[in-house]
């Protein structure tokens, strides 16, 4: 639905609960503004971050921030899309990219970015897939909190103990978890905690063997049930029978307990397949970034193919109808520069979209990305964004029983193709 018609009933019907969680937060309430600079109001749910963009905010030339953290996504999402309508939206905000800011765009709630990163495109200092990830008819409605590449964290000192190389081809690849499971540890952590980790192994096997399927399955143009996807869930029930895997039941990020990031630090699990944005997590459950722990991108399964990485651009959005849009504009502006994007390069150690931002040279994500950028990877979208986000919120649920319960794929195959067949007749023909 495009701007100037009547918004989605989502964005009309305001929940109590949205309502009280912005008052809490004092989105509702008025602004002052700093006598050096205007103030900008930024909303979150990256906890972990909160410290950064105070940080950040405090150095920003355009404005002072004024930053709201929520700790809750649910109810993040809910505050936020009750705002956006009003004035009292906030200036900024983080989002997911792809189909997840879909309907803020053809409900007219963002601003259009186009102009900022028109002259850094032409002048190659942005990746063309970064501003894709935010691109809806031609415009770009967004600028990147963070890239990051999903990478294999991998244990160095149990590769260094079990003499173990950084694989180059998938036969490697399959040898080395063998070899990690002989002697007793678990060659691959991975996580259903929280839900939506279960497309993360889903999506990487369907990128090892055929990228341009993958993409033609989440645009629609190819089925849950065809070859491609009964070899990927072939090839993870065999890797789970051998005991490459864990079960799944563990939790994520968490650095104490059973986790699976404390346990990786602890040399009991091997792998771990995230998003670069981990980093921080994993040097925080004990480890040196280097010493203890480096990344790789998995070889593909079909020798022949290109290389190519899963990504995810993470995005800042403008809110049309904020009370501090302008001021909000000037410091997205800002943000993508050079400077803005060396300070929050800094700050959190993520990769950023501006090439003249550099991370220290000896950061193992500053070697992956140059890696990416020498070896002209292919960037394929991360399932989360790249599908409807109806298809992927079911989907999810799907392949969580898969691996709770292996034996269950051909019915999980077929529940997922029923999901995306009931979505896709629903939608407008072009």
């Amino acid at each position: 639905m495009t701007a100037g018609r009547r918004e989605p009933m989502i964005f009309t019907k305001l929940r109590a609960a949205a309502v009280a969680g912005l008052l809490a937060a004092g989105l509702l309430a008025p602004v002052s503004h700093a006598a050096d600079k205007p103030q900008l109001t930024v909303s979150h749910d990256k906890a972990g971050w909160q410290a950064n963009f105070e940080a950040y905010g405090k150095d920003d030339p355009t404005a002072s921030w004024l930053v709201t953290p929520f700790g809750d996504t649910t109810n993040y999402q809910a505050a936020v899309r009750a705002a956006l309508p009003t004035p009292s939206a906030p200036g900024m905000f983080t989002w997911w990219s792809g189909y997840r800011m879909k309907d803020l765009v053809e409900a007219g709630l963002l601003e259009d970015l186009t102009a900022i990163w028109k002259p850094l495109l032409a002048e190659g200092k942005v990746k063309q897939e970064v501003a894709d990830a935010f691109s809806f008819d031609g415009k770009i409605y967004a600028v990147p909190n963070n890239v990051a590449y999903w990478a294999m964290f991998y244990n160095k000192n149990v590769y260094k103990e079990l003499g173990l190389e950084v694989p180059k081809t998938w036969e490697e690849l399959e040898g080395n978890l063998a070899k990690i499971k002989a002697a007793g540890k678990v060659p691959i952590g991975q996580t259903i905690e929280g839900r939506w980790p279960a497309f993360i192994w889903f999506s990487e096997f369907l990128v090892r063997s055929d990228p341009d399927f993958y993409v033609k399955l989440m645009a629609g143009k190819a089925k849950y049930t065809d070859p491609q996807v009964v070899a990927a869930f072939a090839t993870w029930k065999d890797w789970m029978s051998k005991g490459w895997m864990d079960d799944g039941t563990s939790p994520f990020g968490f650095t104490t307990g059973d986790s699976m990031n404390n346990s990786f630090a602890q040399g009991k699990v091997v792998h771990m397949l995230v998003g670069t944005w981990f980093a921080d997590t994993v040097t925080k459950a004990g480890t040196i970034e280097g010493r203890d722990w480096g990344l790789f991108v998995l070889p593909n399964k079909t020798a022949s193919l290109p290389p190519s990485v899963i990504f995810e651009a993470g995005p800042l959005l403008v809110s049309k109808n904020s009370d501090t849009h302008d001021t909000a504009v000037k410091a997205a502006a800002y943000w993508m520069s050079k400077e803005g994007e060396q300070r929050w390069a800094d700050l959190t150690g993520f990769l950023v979209a501006n090439s003249d931002a550099k991370l220290p040279a000896d950061k193992e994500v500053a070697k992956l990305n140059d890696t990416v950028a020498k070896g002209n990877y292919k960037l394929l979208g991360r399932y989360w964004e790249s599908t409807p986000s109806p298809i992927a919120e079911a989907a999810v649920d799907e392949i969580s029983k898969f691996v709770l319960d292996p034996n269950s794929a051909p019915e999980v195959m077929q529940n997922l193709q029923k999901i995306a067949d009931d979505y896709w007749a629903a939608q407008p023909k072009p």
